[in-house]
């Protein structure tokens, strides 16, 4: 393994802001900001942490077998997803970030494409091959054998795809703090293997352990997956108890296996922000340290291509053939073969937005549009001051820390329930109405499953603002709102429209939280999708899929185009 510097060309993660994956400079500056706040408590939140779960054990094995069983069932689902995502994810990251590998910033680019693609779609994408009604499934399973994809063979696999690119991102922006100069000095004295194995390594150590704290927080919380392949997990016995009214939220100190359950998740996410960046580091200007791998490089390429192959290129090729999938009758026996003209009439009728006489569920995309742009602009609104005041107060950053630790680790059941309790109060006539006749109640829950996103891009945002014309308009005597509104925020449009594009990807792309508070009459596309992957991936449930697919898509290049435009 050789090493040198990339003259033309930086690293991909070295061009961030104006490249493809501008997602991870936000996530390790953010990140960076907090570790700075909490770095002298680290030792007591690490404390905090192993004391919930402590508790969370003690809890689980002194209540009944169900909340026990439950329990388990999270444990056992979160590690296995971290014992295939976060090794995987970790060499992915080394090989776009610290090698010469060829196509690194394609990759990087479609795996930050992947990080808004919602669970839903991809359990569809692999339901579609290798479920119950997968292709794989009907032409080469027999009746007695079990499809390759069913329970907690599914629930892990599927989560695990959907962790990596998450592994990816943050394993790679803690490999590009680390120091350069140190490393540069231990070539001096041994080769650029032993290098890589005991200077790069051990400082990029606190971005994998953060990677894992994401992984456990976002599979502990999530019930999508495991609702589809019957894995009973906390968070999914809070949405399907909700449904028969058996929720551990009702039973006789039921409610505290869910309460340790979200501190525990808060202070991992804390401790995720605070390991992520753990040293105030500077990248060189010339980027990190690129190892070249020589006639290493073809091989290290082809893995990389695998993986993503693995990763997107399943799962589309797996919808794709279902939407034009034809079966004949011939004879006795049905000869199944794929038809790209069905191919073209399926994904047309359902990808033509325009057409509402072909299109058979333009309601919901009106709803989860309308819903969606309405969250994601309050997002950005609420932002702005949030992220203004982080800027420069202690208070501010403690506050901002607080609610994105916050909403980041409730699980999305928990938000729907909590929402419940606080709008539907018969009591209170308006209330009441709004929560059964109004868009309130899905409104607030996909606000606060986008806002903790939005606050990130625009704190990283707003933070890098010049203080040179805001300290010459304060002599002039502008007041703090109106340094912000007509100095900062025009500065910084493109980012503002950029963290608007994720928040509205994020909305679409929730089922969790609002999937329990929709009124009447109000069916998002999100909700119809998951209810129709319940009785197996057919040809026109694929043909959607494969139209949402694109269109969250096509909103993450829109937020790659503000990023490039953001310098």
């Amino acid at each position: 393994m050789g090493y040198g510097r990339s003259c033309r060309q930086p690293p991909a993660l070295c061009a961030l802001p104006t490249k493809f994956s501008g997602l991870s400079t936000l996530i390790r500056s953010a990140c960076f900001r907090m570790q700075n706040l909490f770095h002298t408590q680290r030792r007591f939140g690490l404390s905090i942490a192993w004391l919930l779960t402590g508790v969370l054990f003690w809890l689980a094995l002194n209540s009944d077998d169900r909340l026990y069983g439950l329990t388990l069932n999270t444990l056992l689902l979160s590690f296995a997803v971290c014992c295939i995502a976060l090794p995987v994810g970790t060499g992915l990251a080394i090989l776009l970030v610290r090698t010469d590998t060829w196509g690194r910033r394609l990759a990087l680019a479609l795996l930050g494409s992947l990080l808004f693609v919602p669970l839903y779609l991809q359990c569809a994408g692999w339901q579609a091959g290798f479920g119950s009604q997968g292709w794989y499934t009907l032409i080469c399973s027999t009746l007695q054998s079990p499809p390759v994809l069913e329970g907690w063979k599914g629930a892990i696999w599927v989560h695990s795809m959907a962790a990596i690119p998450w592994v990816v991102i943050i394993v790679s922006a803690s490999l590009i703090f680390v120091d350069a100069e140190l490393e540069e000095s231990a070539l001096l004295d041994t080769q650029p293997f032993q290098v890589f194995l005991h200077v790069t390594l051990p400082q990029a150590a606190s971005g994998i352990y953060a990677a894992f704290l994401w992984v456990i927080v976002s599979t502990a919380s999530e019930m999508t997956v495991t609702d589809l392949f019957m894995i009973r997990t906390i968070t999914e016995d809070l949405y399907t108890g909700f449904y028969l009214g058996d929720s551990s939220l009702e039973s006789e100190l039921g409610w505290l296996p869910c309460l340790v359950l979200c501190l525990a998740l808060f202070f991992t996410t804390v401790l995720l922000c605070e390991r992520l960046v753990p040293r105030p580091w500077r990248i060189s200007a010339s980027g990190p340290l690129l190892f070249r791998l020589g006639r290493w490089r073809l091989l290290a390429t082809a893995a990389v291509l695998l993986c993503l192959l693995l990763l997107a290129g399943v799962p589309f090729a797996n919808l794709s053939y279902k939407a034009g999938v034809v079966v004949d009758q011939i004879g006795e026996s049905r000869v199944r073969h794929w038809s790209f003209w069905k191919f073209l009439d399926t994904v047309g009728i359902n990808a033509n937005l325009f057409r509402v006489d072909r299109w058979r569920y333009g309601r919901e995309i009106g709803w989860s549009l309308g819903i969606g742009t309405l969250s994601a602009s309050a997002a950005v609104a609420l932002s702005i001051p949030l992220a203004w005041s982080a800027r420069s107060r202690r208070r501010g950053k403690l506050l901002m820390v607080l609610v994105i630790a916050t909403l980041l680790s409730l699980p999305g059941p928990v938000i729907g329930q909590l929402l419940i309790k606080a709008l539907n109060q018969p009591e209170i006539g308006v209330l009441a109405w709004l929560y059964d006749h109004s868009i309130l109640a899905p409104w607030l829950a996909l606000f606060m499953r986008c806002l903790p996103w939005c606050l990130f891009i625009v704190w990283q945002a707003l933070r890098t603002v010049s203080s040179e014309p805001l300290d010459v308009a304060a002599t002039e005597g502008a007041g703090s709102w109106t340094r912000v509104l007509r100095i900062a925020v025009p500065q910084r449009l493109p980012a503002l429209a950029c963290a608007w594009v994720v928040g509205l990807s994020i909305s679409l792309a929730d089922l969790a939280a609002v999937v329990l508070v929709n009124p009447p009459g109000v069916d998002l596309l999100s909700f119809r999708i998951f209810g129709l992957l319940h009785a197996g991936v057919e040809a026109e449930v694929a043909g959607i899929c494969l139209a949402h697919t694109s269109t969250l898509m096509m909103l993450m290049l829109g937020s790659f185009w503000a990023f490039q435009r953001w310098k």
